[in-house]
Order: structure tokens, then C-alpha cells, then sequence
């Protein structure tokens, strides 16, 4: 599967070993013309002759990107996916790196720990059974319209094999105060992430909590600066292992099979690799992508940023813009909880803008509320007296706002995360749900 898309280029067969110089190569109709393309074919001198298959088109999607998906694809550059050096020597922030139970720096998180140690799924048998039973809108959500993608999912496994699935790091921040939350998300979704990590003020190896120092006080007016040193920490350490990177705080419920299934379909694929073809496998640059909910912020179009509230996801072009340009001269220095438009800003400068992660029925993604919420919400008639109707973009309300293959709900609390993962896990007794 091609994963690091950007730049189409011509697939040729793997037996045609030949190298090109600018002066050999010639453009027809945008594509490359190889050496002596238009030349005879040489005679044939018997067994020893090998034919030189003819060049290959490069693939469409079957379904091109919508208008609004395009537009967004075409503003931003192709960034080269080399990986560059921002460390500094670890001398000072965002880049000063992470630090270890005794609070010495230089600590590196093995990020596949929990991966290659998962929990069990640890809530008690009575809790379970009440929390299965109730027929909340939050029931009604996740058995009426919202659930895991397990055929796709077989079908992918069986096609592509475990190997060659996108790699996703997941990655959580929270303070020693919400350590107790960490323990369902990885009994539940945590586990099913290649890399996973929980940025925190304090390091603890048994739950894949980190101490990531920071500029400014740790408060939630300076989260700003928490996330610059946790996106320089993630670049700087698992830039080159993974694909895209999830990032959000300490309740919200990630659906990872629906998510990985979603980057790995020909809309994102192609998304990330220009808008028009489908990638090769070959690409050494990459079309940055930034997915999540989009809101208009204070309903102004102009101004829309995915919110932080269920997590945005970038992939590595977006990444790389975000530490090696961005972060270094977007407002350095300053204080705000605001981290979600900051980035959102950020990344407008190169280009890069909130790409439009509705489904095919126009069922949002990334959900900002638990899935009750959005089953049972209604748009008032006054939209400027509701903060979250006057920053939606084009909502659908009830069940059919919420996309089938959701990828992420917010404010999941608690026993909550397991609920949520029961019923759409079937590990609810038999006979509650």
C-alpha cells in the first residue's frame, strides 16, 4: 500500500533498472518520457533479449475529490519528507526533549509498549451490565447508526497484510492529576494505536505517561506551549516510523479501525499525494493533510480550524511544515488554551488548511460530544445565541449527523470510555444490549 503520497510519478516495472539524467528525459503531456521511448525496438539477439514493457498511466481514484476537498488539496505545497534536524543539541524549548521517572532529561518513550502489552478490558461485571442496559441517546447512537467497520477492516488485514497498514501514533495529553483516566484508554482504544503516548507533567512507564517540559507554567491557560513541546517530541523521536499522528486529550474515544480504514481509502490517499492520482508507493514528497472537525470560528469562514476537543489528525507532511517551519516563529512565546486555532493559524500561513472529513452522506467524523449529544441535538432558531450551532459548518441533526464509520467522539468520561467500547466491541452481557 502506498503510504508517503505526493509527487505522481511514472510507476515503472522494477526489472527496467535505469537512471536518467535531466538531459535524457523529456515532458510529453506532463508526464516523463524515458530514454530513447520513441527510438525502434532493438532486434532481437534471442534468449538473452529482454523486452521493455511500456509505461505504465498513473491511476485516477474511483471517485475524484469533491470540489471543496480539491481546493483545500491544491493550496497547499508538496513538502519534502526528509527527515531535518530541529533538536538543537536539546538545549532549550520546544526541543529541550522528555524526562525519565527521576526527572532526568533525555528520556525516549518506547512507544510500542502498549501495543505489545495490552490490558484487559477491566470493568466490573455489575457496572458493565448497568451500563449496557440503560437506553440512552448514547445507546441509541452507537446501535442505530454508528459502528465499527469489521468487514472493512478483515478486508484490508486480508489484502494488504498487518505490515502494510498505515502506522498511526496516538497520542493523549494530560496532567499527573489525569493519570486516573489513562487506564480505560488503554484497556479500550489505546491498545489498538502502533504507537501510543500520554504527554503528562510527571513520567510513569506503567500507563506510557511522559513528563514533556514545557515554556510558562503547567496550566490549561498555556496548553499552547504544552503542545509545541509535545509535537517537537513526537517529530524529533517517531517522525520517520509512523504515518499520521493523532492528537487530543485525556477523554476522547478514538474508533482506530475506522480511522486507519479512512487514511487508507483512495480519497485520502489521493488527497495526500495532490488531489488527482493515486500515489505509487515511489513518492519522496507528500501533500501535508490536516483532518478533523471543522469549525468556523465565531462562524467566520474565513477562519475555520478543526477542533481539539475529539483530536485532529496530521500525516507526516503536516507534520514536518508544523515543527521544522511553523512552530519556530508562529508565536513563540505566547499564553493561550486556544492550541487548536493556533495551529489551525499556523498552518494557513503554508498553505494548509482544514480539509472537509464528512462522509459520503454528509455525517460528520470527528465529533466534539459524546454520541447522545448529537443524536439528540437540534439547531435553535437563533443561531448566535448557541456557540457550537454559530461555529458548525453545514450539520446534519439526529442520528444521520454522526458519519457511520465515525472516527472520534469528545468528553467521554470515565466509565464512559468503557461503555462506549462494549457496545460497539460487543462485549456487553448477553441479554443488556
Amino acid at each position: 500500500l502506498p503510504i508517503l503520497e505526493q509527487s505522481a510519478v511514472v510507476d515503472r516495472p522494477k526489472p527496467a533498472k535505469e537512471t536518467l539524467s535531466v538531459a535524457d528525459t523529456k515532458k510529453t503531456d506532463g508526464q516523463p518520457k524515458s530514454k530513447g521511448q520513441n527510438k525502434a525496438p532493438a532486434e532481437s539477439d534471442g534468449e538473452d533479449s529482454v523486452a521493455i514493457p511500456a509505461r505504465r498511466e498513473l491511476a485516477k481514484p474511483s471517485k475524484p475529490l469533491c470540489d471543496e476537498c480539491l481546493k483545500v488539496v491544491e493550496k497547499a505545497k508538496p513538502v519534502d519528507l526528509t527527515y531535518v534536524d530541529m533538536t538543537g543539541g536539546h538545549k532549550e524549548h520546544p526541543h529541550l526533549g522528555a524526562k525519565d521517572v527521576n526527572g532526568q532529561l533525555g528520556y525516549i518513550h518506547d512507544e510500542t509498549h502498549l501495543r505489545k502489552n495490552p490490558p484487559k478490558f477491566s470493568m466490573n461485571q455489575d457496572d458493565l451490565k448497568s451500563a449496557c442496559s440503560r437506553r440512552d441517546n448514547n445507546y441509541k447512537m452507537l446501535t442505530e447508526q454508528v459502528s465499527v467497520d469489521f468487514a472493512g477492516e478483515k478486508e484490508a488485514m486480508q489484502k494488504l497484510g498487518p505490515e502494510n497498514r498505515v502506522k498511526i501514533f496516538c497520542l493523549v495529553y494530560t496532567t499527573e492529576k489525569g493519570h486516573e483516566n489513562i487506564p480505560r484508554i488503554r484497556e479500550t482504544w489505546g491498545q489498538k494505536c502502533d504507537g501510543f503516548m500520554t504527554a503528562s507533567t510527571k513520567s510513569d512507564p506503567s500507563i506510557d505517561a511522559v513528563e514533556i517540559p514545557h515554556e510558562g507554567p503547567e496550566e490549561y491557560d498555556n496548553i499552547w506551549q504544552k503542545v509545541r513541546s509535545m509535537w517537537s517530541y513526537i517529530y524529533d523521536n517517531y517522525y520517520e516510523t509512523y504515518d499520521w499522528f493523532h492528537i487530543g486529550g485525556d477523554d476522547y474515544y478514538l474508533l482506530v479501525e475506522n480511522l486507519r480504514l479512512y487514511l487508507e481509502s483512495e480519497e485520502i490517499r489521493t488527497a495526500a499525494n495532490g488531489g488527482t492520482y493515486l500515489p505509487t508507493g515511489t513518492e519522496t514528497s507528500q501533500t501535508p493533510l490536516y483532518l478533523g472537525r471543522r469549525f468556523a470560528y465565531m462562524g467566520d469562514m474565513d477562519d475555520i480550524f478543526n477542533s481539539g476537543g475529539s483530536g485532529y489528525t496530521i500525516n507526516k507532511a503536516a507534520l514536518k511544515t508544523l515543527v521544522v517551519d511553523g512552530i519556530p516563529t508562529h508565536r513563540p512565546h505566547a499564553k493561550t488554551f486556544s492550541e487548536d486555532t493556533m495551529v489551525a493559524r499556523l498552518f494557513k500561513k503554508y498553505g494548509i488548511e482544514a480539509y472537509e472529513t464528512k462522509d459520503e452522506n454528509g455525517g460528520e467524523r470527528y465529533m466534539p460530544f459524546m454520541p447522545g449529544h448529537h443524536y439528540g441535538y437540534r439547531m435553535p432558531a437563533d443561531k448566535s445565541k448557541d456557540w457550537y450551532a454559530k461555529y458548525s459548518i453545514n450539520i446534519k441533526e439526529g442520528k444521520d449527523h454522526c458519519a457511520k464509520h465515525s472516527i472520534a467522539f469528545h468528553y467521554v468520561k470515565q466509565n464512559s470510555m468503557y461503555r462506549l467500547h462494549a457496545l460497539l466491541y460487543d462485549l456487553c452481557p448477553p441479554g443488556t444490549a
